[in-house]
């Protein structure tokens, strides 16, 4: 009977996780998995290797989601790139899409509620924010741009900074990210 207890908990922990955790959404901590314990042996834990982090300087959704896996995913960023057209496969292959042809004017309600939900604005659907005047950037888009060159004056005068020049290999994951704020991904930069 014990064992029957022990492993209904074990279960209904990895499962739902206890301590109230929403079993839809994934912890930043590393994640346990926990097996049954069989009549002879104790349980054991297999702990699953923690994704790589990048810079949190940007959230997901101001960077785009772009460098997040389908799996790690949240459940309504999921669900907007689905009706965008991306499957697991196109999402972590960074395939291009139909609707990455298309301007902002051009997605239906339904496509553009999707794009906002997955971080994109007009403004860095379509123009990458080029032409936007410094003062009326978001804050998050100043940031990304004092990291990678720009200030206020560079900026409004469009100045070219040295990361204007490199190739998107050539950029680390924490430029990328901050890329990726301004609307840029691998099939746009190059």
């Amino acid at each position: 009977m014990a064992f029957a207890i022990a492993t209904a908990h074990n279960i209904i922990s990895a499962c739902c996780g206890g301590n109230n955790v929403n079993p839809f959404t994934k912890e930043e901590e590393d994640q346990a998995e926990v097996v049954a314990p069989t009549p002879t042996s104790a349980p054991v834990v297999q702990t699953k290797p923690k994704p790589v982090v990048v810079s949190k300087e940007f959230s997901d959704k101001e960077a785009k989601y772009e460098d997040i896996p389908w799996a790690n995913l949240p459940l309504s960023a999921r669900k907007a790139a689905k009706v965008i057209g991306f499957a697991q496969e196109s999402w972590d292959g960074k395939e291009w899409l139909a609707i990455d042809d298309k301007h902002w004017e051009d997605l239906t309600p339904e496509e553009c509620k999707a794009c906002e939900t997955l971080g994109w604005s007009k403004d860095s659907w379509n123009t990458k924010y080029e032409g936007v005047c410094w003062k009326d950037l978001p804050d998050a888009v100043k940031r990304a741009c004092e990291k990678l060159g720009w200030d206020e004056t560079k900026w409004d005068q469009d100045w070219d900074v040295e990361c204007w020049e490199k190739g998107w290999e050539e950029f680390s994951d924490e430029e990328k990210r901050a890329l990726h704020v301004l609307g840029y991904y691998v099939h746009t930069w190059d």
